[in-house]
């Protein structure tokens, strides 16, 4: 499942953002989403993705989630309710396929996490900015599909 169009429009707009320093360039209302965010944190996109996880070596079904892309976490609204934060700061693997459509979080604890659809390009460019600084965008390979 390659980016569509708009998923890869979206994904250089954010990089774009993200490099000039500045906020969001269309505010998320997350009030409305149901999302709290912590002092200080800005969110920047929200996104529809298929959500996945991984337990002893098997994928779970799929589950379509609103997420809401912040500049310290990926949230999740789980389509049986609640909600699950994918905080940056804490990954220790971060896997990106961007022809493929999907981002793999990996936090250590054996249970990575799969992000995929048309907005896995957002979250590559947050992940990436996050785990690596915001040069990383100009660099990283991974995202390279972004810069054509």
């Amino acid at each position: 499942m390659a980016l569509a169009a708009a998923g890869v429009a979206d994904a250089r707009a954010l990089a774009l953002e993200l490099g000039g320093g500045h906020g969001p360039a269309v505010p998320v209302d997350v009030m409305r989403l149901g999302v709290t965010l912590e002092p200080g944190e800005s969110a920047f996109r929200a996104v529809t993705l298929w959500l996945r996880w991984q337990v002893d070596g098997v994928w779970s079904q799929a589950s379509l989630c609103l997420v809401v892309v912040t500049d310290r976490r990926a949230v999740a609204r789980l389509p049986v309710g609640g909600l699950r934060s994918f905080w940056w700061g804490s990954l220790v693997g971060l896997d990106i396929d961007l022809v493929a459509g999907h981002v793999v979080l990996d936090y250590g604890d054996g249970r990575p996490r799969s992000l995929s659809g048309e907005g896995a390009g957002v979250v590559a460019v947050m992940a990436v900015a996050q785990a690596y600084g915001v040069a990383a965008l100009t660099t990283h390979a991974a995202i390279a599909p972004l810069r054509r």
